[in-house]
């Protein structure tokens, strides 16, 4: 049986090219993970619908300016809609909306056998305050003293866990 891997190098690179192809098979293999993502994070389906469109737009605009010295092309697609939907969090903030800052994380499905080296390895490790921090940090965004008041935890202990937590994902992956 052969096993496809999406190569999103090659359809970033193909769409920088104007290939809308490449733009339309990385939309379609992506999206319903960045969707999911996005609600995940703003806890509204409609604002969720339009920071996927956002980011398919800065992808296809931007796609020539992704250089893989920057890290993997899935890191930067997913780094653009984490920043559109922090920026559309920050705004129904500031218009009286709460964002899903205030609803339970997701459920993580870490394989207990993940294996070494990896990201899912280093996360399926970390013990549960530095997990629930930087799971805080991820999905719903803000500081260290918004983190601390959600997880009714003190903000220097919320610094110490997000730093300990990346530093061990690094150290992990690095390894």
């Amino acid at each position: 049986m052969t096993v496809s891997v999406f190569d999103f190098e090659a359809e970033l690179s193909a769409c920088a090219a104007g290939d809308r192809a490449a733009f339309l098979a990385l939309y379609r293999h992506e999206s319903p993970a960045m969707r999911a993502l996005a609600l995940a994070m703003l806890d509204d389906p409609g604002a969720a619908d339009t920071v996927l469109h956002e980011t398919f737009v800065l992808i296809w605009r931007n796609a020539a300016g992704y250089s893989p010295a920057i890290g993997t092309a899935r890191a930067w697609v997913y780094s653009i809609l984490r920043y559109r939907a922090s920026a559309h969090a920050r705004q129904m903030r500031a218009d009286g909306r709460h964002p899903a800052e205030n609803t339970p994380l997701p459920a993580l499905d870490l394989p207990s056998d993940a294996p070494a080296g990896t990201v899912a390895g280093a996360l399926s490790t970390l013990p549960g305050p530095q997990l629930d921090a930087l799971l805080q940090a991820y999905l719903h965004g803000g500081d260290p003293a918004r983190i601390a008041a959600r997880l009714d935890r003190s903000e220097p202990d919320i610094e110490a866990s997000l730093s300990a937590a990346l530093a061990h994902i690094d150290g992990a992956v690095r390894a």
